[in-house]
């Protein structure tokens, strides 16, 4: 569990870290062209602060609370099939890994734990954008929970991949398209 919660948080600070670059890129470009505000910099610079310790802390809490809800038998399965070799798809801020008995999944900063035998179907939809059609996919669980998982704009023919290996591990009827 150690290796998964590890490999979640040093792309998690990546990923907050090339944020907080834009941010200060663009508060920097605002204090260059309105030099009335050079005298608030601190501030700014301390709200851009402040923001990414708050997107960090709120990745630290997700994930925490998404392996609380694991049991031990979950967690001795998720350490042995996670440092095996299986497939990983890129997805919207993250990624998703499909292995044996879960499916783990970062994306926009939370950390997903879904295990197979709790899917009870999966639907493939569009958001539809200036740029055309989106996919992501919907995990509908016997719980009665929905888990909704987008693919990046960049990496949306990865999403043929997923749809096709749920489609055999779930079968067609499960796998809706």
């Amino acid at each position: 569990m150690g290796k998964i919660k590890k490999d979640f948080m040093l792309k998690e600070v990546r990923r907050i870290a090339f944020c907080a670059i834009g941010l200060a890129v663009c508060v920097l470009i605002l204090l260059r062209y309105a030099p009335k505000l050079a005298s608030c910099q601190p501030l700014l610079l301390l709200g851009i602060a402040a923001i990414v310790a708050l997107a960090a802390l709120r990745s630290v809490l997700l994930a925490h609370s998404a392996m609380r809800n694991l049991t031990d038998n979950d967690i001795y399965w998720l350490e042995k099939e996670y440092t095996a070799s299986h497939p990983v798809y890129k997805v919207w801020q993250g990624e998703i890994h499909l292995m044996q008995r879960f499916i783990v999944c970062r994306s926009r900063g939370r950390l997903l734990f879904i295990p197979m035998d709790k899917i009870e179907r999966v639907e493939r939809r569009f958001d539809r954008t200036d740029m055309g059609k989106i996919p992501f996919a919907k995990f509908i669980l016997d719980t009665n929970q929905s888990i909704t998982i987008g693919f990046s704009s960049r990496h949306a023919e990865e999403s043929e991949a997923v749809f096709a290996w749920l489609a055999e591990r779930l079968g067609k009827e499960k796998a809706a398209r």
